[in-house]
């Protein structure tokens, strides 16, 4: 016999959207896009608010458990404190391949009940099936799909033919199949949830993984089998409008997408290997991605160097650091300081990752002859005040930059070096002169990206006074008493909000200095001595930026030491 907890009448009382709407993870909105495409093009409601990203599959689990009486997965598994049972290949001689069909797993059998995993509890074929063949009640709970791949092991035999498909349309096929949607998009959302950075697609020989930069530590979240990887590159190539047939060269497009509810612009690269291709998301949150200058938390005395820098109406202001580090969102806050109908802002970069209203942004494309350099040639001639350069990686780019800056306008523009300092010397090695670097540039900042302590289970440590003396640092926070910081260090256990890492989030440390006279003299004349000068004139570096933030308790000495040591 069969069981469920709320009958198909008391079901057709509810809504599967009415429930969405009431426990606000659906807007009206989106509701009526979703009813729009099914009218147009059919389809179920699931799987269009899915394919929409309106809401996640999380949401409509959670819906559809309560619509039918039912609970998720987690629910069930925290009551009875059970693990699955792990072999289910003749599982009442169903054999694997029959779950793997019907979407469903079977858990355990307790006082004559079979509770079974499955991703449609409005489906209750397996039930019936099951209680035929055993004369037992069956139970269902529901699970989200990357939950049952873990169970079943849903990837792991796949048909040959899909890992060998050559040609064009049969990897359109493939890709354009519910099951990769669903796969992809909900490899998307788990990233979006776990506030992931980018999300890796990475092939080595036998093995597909998939994983999720959180806080600029990598994690992996899914290993779908080898054979998924043609579908599943396909797929993102044709959300990135790529060539799908193109394996040998690498590749570059953006997919621009909803997830729950939210815009995302998604910037794809895909890099040929020897052992299939690989891709990289970068995820890029086109409302909340971009910070204030407030929102970028600086202490008082840098907030104070920025302000007085982005009041110069000329002049360079360079910001410095590796790849993510944070520059593009530190450079899109200042400019934030700055728009206004009294300024024309241009920008020109390699991507565009931000789209702004009121400003101008270019993209390079240098493939078509379309360089930074050439493009900001032609940028001077459309009268800016303000102008973004996305990187400086050549003489000609450098140059320009330096020549815009003399002529009347105001330049951001990132470049890679480890340090502030460093900025000129590298300048010069692209064969800028010092004297017009001397003039020209009016502020460097360098920074990096240290994680949070997680406000949810952080604690006191006793031991960081002792850490930072080991370290030199023991009166390091004396140094600055207009910064007001205490003595807060703190230690963090983990927790399920942290997903048991000690850190959630992540926030920049700085080291800047305005260019004064005496500074534009040392860089004209002995631009090796910069370091020296600075050291004996109070500029912080990044590395006692950070234990200044560890001594707040904003991070930990470790995780400072870790980015800035």
């Amino acid at each position: 016999m069969t069981s469920h907890s709320v009958s198909m009448s008391e079901v057709s009382m509810l809504s599967l959207e009415r429930i969405l709407l009431k426990n606000g993870v659906l807007k009206d909105s989106d509701l009526a896009r979703a009813e729009s495409a099914i009218k147009n093009y059919g389809g179920q409601l699931e799987d269009v608010l899915l394919g929409q990203g309106a809401c996640s599959e999380e949401d409509i689990l959670a819906a559809n458990a309560e619509l039918f009486g039912v609970k998720t997965y987690q629910e069930w598994l925290a009551e009875n404190s059970l693990q699955p049972i792990s072999e289910v290949t003749n599982a009442y001689d169903l054999g694997k391949k029959w779950w793997q069909e019907q979407q469903a797993f079977p858990l355990v059998e307790i006082d004559d009940v079979i509770w079974i995993a499955t991703t449609d509890v409005k489906d209750n074929f397996v039930q019936k099936v099951l209680a035929r063949k055993t004369s037992k009640t069956v139970e269902s709970v529901i699970v989200v799909s990357h939950e049952l791949r873990q169970l079943l092991g849903l990837f792991e035999e796949v048909d040959q033919h899909l890992s060998l498909a050559a040609d064009a349309q049969s990897l359109r096929d493939l890709a354009t199949g519910a099951p990769i949607i669903h796969f992809v998009n909900d490899i998307i959302q788990r990233a979006v949830d776990a506030k992931a950075s980018d999300i890796h697609f990475e092939s080595y020989r036998g093995v597909f993984r998939v994983r999720i930069r959180v806080d600029g530590v990598m994690n992996e979240i899914d290993r779908p089998g080898i054979g998924m990887q043609a579908a599943i590159v396909s797929r993102l190539k044709l959300m990135a409008n790529l060539d799908i047939s193109e394996k040998r060269l690498p590749q570059d497009g953006r997919i621009r997408t909803r997830v729950s509810g939210k815009d995302l612009d998604i910037r794809v690269a895909t890099t040929p290997g020897v052992a299939g291709e690989s891709l990289v998301l970068r995820l890029l949150d086109s409302v909340d991605g971009v910070s204030s200058l407030s929102e970028l938390d600086m202490f008082g005395d840098h907030l104070e160097t920025t302000q007085q820098l982005l009041k110069s109406s000329s002049g360079i202001i360079i910001v410095t650091g590796p790849t993510g580090s944070g520059k593009t969102t530190s450079l899109y806050a200042f400019l934030n300081e700055l728009i206004g109908d009294e300024r024309k802002i241009i920008t020109v970069e390699d991507p565009v990752e931000y789209q702004t209203p009121g400003i101008t942004q270019i993209q390079v494309h240098s493939e078509i002859g379309l360089s930074f350099a050439s493009v900001l040639r032609s940028v001077l001639r459309q009268d800016p005040d303000i102008i973004l350069v996305g990187e400086i990686r050549d003489r000609e780019t450098a140059e320009t930059a330096v020549q815009a800056a003399l002529t009347g306008h105001l330049v951001l523009a990132t470049l890679h070096t480890n340090d502030a300092a460093s900025a000129f010397v590298r300048l010069m090695d692209m064969g800028v002169e010092s004297y017009l670097l001397a003039t020209s540039v009016i502020g460097v900042m360098a920074q990096r990206l240290v994680r949070k302590s997680c406000l949810h289970c952080k604690s006191p440590d006793q031991t960081g006074p002792a850490q930072a003396a080991a370290l030199g640092y023991a009166e390091h926070e004396k140094n600055w008493p207009a910064l007001s910081v205490n003595k807060n260090y703190a230690e963090s256990e983990g927790c399920p909000v942290c997903m048991g890492t000690g850190f959630a989030g992540r926030r920049s440390i700085f080291e800047m200095f305005a260019v004064n006279d005496t500074m534009r003299h040392i860089i004209s004349t002995k631009p090796e001595q910069l370091s020296a000068h600075l050291a004996e004139s109070g500029f912080r570096p990044l590395k006692e930026d950070g234990m200044l933030r560890a001594a707040a308790g904003d991070t930990t000495i470790s995780e400072v030491l870790r980015v800035a040591g």
